[in-house]
């Protein structure tokens, strides 16, 4: 109980400092993060359905919440003696969901988690990263590192955690299959025994949409010591030997401009009004995750770091841009970059010239048939970028000889941006 108290006098200590302004609009920005879990049966009908997970934090006392996404499997018989069921080792996939780092949940991601999950037979971890205004800068990031290491370090306190939640949560589901319901609830079912799982750490990936996508790239470089902060170096070991997919759709990459000072093309709406901008949510938020001093910090804007040296060597990018988006500008000055810096051959660029930035994670029933059609091809091709690589294929090489520079669903050519000028 005093445990409970001091957590909530440390929560009210931090609420206190923001402005009633700040609190406000966290509030009304947060408000689809209440939908309970049970929702997913209607956005979410395919699954899995995840389970939450506390994992620990690097901060004494604190946990990372996560979303476990587990792929179905069959179970040993009855007086078999096997504790294996089939399959029983799984790749892992972290993903982070967007938002600006101030909104946004797991729950909007459960259908691409489900994808990835059914059609890759992989393990996802959905992670819910502390958020501005009340966790700031870099807590997003630990978050995501502290999970990283729960999947790979066998020396963190999360490691053996993970693994046994993760076999209880089958060992569950064995019990669930054996018997009938009435005799499982008179205790004449035997529990079965907890059942072998391993974690196929040689197959491992990140994806993440917007600032998701900034969370992703931070786990695949290495920082050096600046700007007052330490070093910190990638949570992927520099010398893993195998190839890791990162799925970045339409990423911020560069957190120096607030959302409202990024570029607006022709095909996008104008400029929002003076009056307009004193109630703008977006800039009043974005500003409370990083202060403009450490926006240019290389764990706050992943996009500034030199690829050559501070890219983990073996990762391999799927990047998804969307036109009628403000961080397109920004996009495209990376792949220019990415390019220069002798990394082009790892990253397959796919654009949506005339997709809202976004379209991806919106649920179907608010989309046009036309949007539906590119969002599946969207979630079609990061399973099988990951899957190429996973195999040991270079699957920018393959995409780029399969598919070109184009897609098969771009929409109505007329809505394309032409000639657009970085």
């Amino acid at each position: 109980m005093s445990g409970l108290r001091a957590d909530a006098r440390e929560k009210l200590g931090r609420w206190s400092k923001e402005s009633f302004s700040t609190l406000w609009k966290t509030a009304l920005v947060r408000l689809p993060r209440a939908v309970p879990l049970e929702a997913l049966y209607l956005t979410n009908p395919d699954g899995p359905l995840p389970y939450k997970l506390l994992l620990p934090s690097r901060h004494a006392g604190k946990t990372v919440q996560v979303f476990v996404f587990l792929p179905p499997v069959t179970f040993p018989s009855q007086g078999s003696g096997s504790t294996e069921p089939t399959p029983n080792s799984f790749p892992v996939v972290m993903d982070y969901h967007g938002g600006g780092f101030y909104l946004g949940s797991c729950l909007e991601q459960a259908p691409f988690c489900s994808k990835l999950c059914r059609e890759l037979n992989a393990i996802v971890i959905g992670v819910d990263y502390r958020m501005a205004p009340f966790d700031k800068f870099p807590a997003a990031i630990e978050d995501a590192d502290d999970v990283v290491q729960s999947v790979l370090n066998p020396r963190w306190p999360g490691y053996d955690t993970l693994r046994q939640s993760i076999a209880d949560f089958y060992r569950a589901e064995w019990f669930a299959t054996i018997g009938s319901k009435e005799d499982r609830n008179k205790g004449k079912v035997p529990t079965p025994p907890t059942p072998t799982i391993h974690l196929d750490t040689t197959r491992i990936a990140f994806s993440g949409a917007s600032s998701g996508g900034n969370i992703a790239l931070n786990m695949g470089i290495d920082v050096d010591a600046t700007m007052g902060m330490p070093s910190w170096p990638c949570p992927i070991p520099a010398e893993y030997p195998h190839p890791v997919p990162f799925l970045l759709l339409y990423p911020a990459l560069d957190l120096r401009q607030l959302p409202g000072e990024r570029h607006l093309n022709e095909q996008m709406a104008l400029a929002k009004s003076k009056k307009e901008k004193k109630l703008d949510i977006d800039d009043h938020l974005a500003a409370t995750y990083v202060s403009r001093e450490m926006a240019g910090h290389p764990r706050a804007s992943p996009g500034l770091v030199n690829t050559a040296t501070a890219l983990h060597k073996n990762a391999r990018i799927l990047l998804i841009l969307t036109g009628l988006d403000t961080l397109w500008e920004q996009s495209e000055i990376w792949t220019k970059k990415v390019e220069a810096e002798g990394r082009g051959m790892h990253m397959k660029t796919m654009r949506y010239e005339d997709r809202k930035h976004g379209w991806t994670q919106i649920p179907e029933i608010a989309l046009s048939n036309e949007e539906r059609k590119t969002r599946l091809e969207v979630l079609d091709e990061c399973v099988r970028f990951t899957d190429l690589t996973w195999k040991g294929k270079d699957p920018v090489e393959v995409m780029d000889r399969e598919n070109g520079d184009q897609v098969a669903a771009q929409g109505d050519d007329a809505l394309k941006i032409q000639d657009q000028q970085v």
